[in-house]
């Protein structure tokens, strides 16, 4: 089976988006892709709703393809995950965290 997770994250207010993206590639990807709960890790800026209808709800989405749900939370507790959780609250406003199974 294969599980997966979805951040739908909004900026904080004041938050430069580069500087975000930055931080993405200089630590989260680095840290996050070096897990051994994490088969792969993507993060997505989101330009726009597909209708066109209207701005989108959210400013990233964060796929993270796991081994087990379990796994990938007992990871999350972590010094190193911690660290970079705490990282990660100074620029996004978490708006919605959903996981689930592949339908294969």
């Amino acid at each position: 089976m294969t599980y997966r997770v979805f951040f739908l994250n909004k900026l904080r207010p004041g938050v430069d988006p580069a500087d975000y993206e930055a931080w993405i590639r200089r630590t989260d990807y680095p840290v996050a892709r070096n897990s051994p709960a994490i088969l792969s890790y993507d993060v997505t800026r989101i330009e726009g709703a597909l209708d066109e209808q209207g701005a989108p709800s959210v400013s990233y989405l964060e796929v993270i393809e796991v081994t087990d749900i379990e796994q990938y939370r007992a990871e999350g507790k972590t010094p190193e995950f911690v660290r970079l959780l705490e990282e990660w609250a100074t620029y996004v406003e978490l708006d919605e965290a959903l996981h689930g199974t592949v339908i294969e």
